[in-house]
């Protein structure tokens, strides 16, 4: 799997992260003004809904915040290994060139 795959397939959890956290946030949203209406147990049951909201909430922003740094970690590595290929192709065509003039000239 070449970089490009992983930066795509990253991506993509990136946006299936934040689009679960938006409906994460729109029910806390809904259980909040229910629970502000609500009066005795049922206010209880919803408090304690939103709270089980808001754990699932963070736990969806904390498996956010993981997958951004395996994907900066590797970004990162790529880069490095495309710098060292790139020093590696200029220092050959700077030889090639010279061996090739060199040759010309005899």
């Amino acid at each position: 799997m070449n970089a490009r795959e992983r930066v795509r397939i990253a991506k993509g959890k990136l946006r299936e992260y934040e689009g679960r956290m938006k409906q994460l946030e729109g029910r806390l949203t809904v259980l909040r003004g229910r629970a502000e209406q609500a009066t005795g147990r049922v206010r209880l049951r919803l408090i304690r809904a939103e709270r089980r909201v808001r754990t699932a909430l963070d736990a969806s922003v904390e498996r956010m915040e993981i997958a951004i740094k395996a994907l900066k970690s590797r970004l990162e590595a790529t880069l490095r290994e495309t710098r060292a290929l790139q020093r590696g192709v200029r220092a050959g065509i700077r030889t090639g060139a010279k061996t090739y003039r060199r040759r010309g000239r005899r």
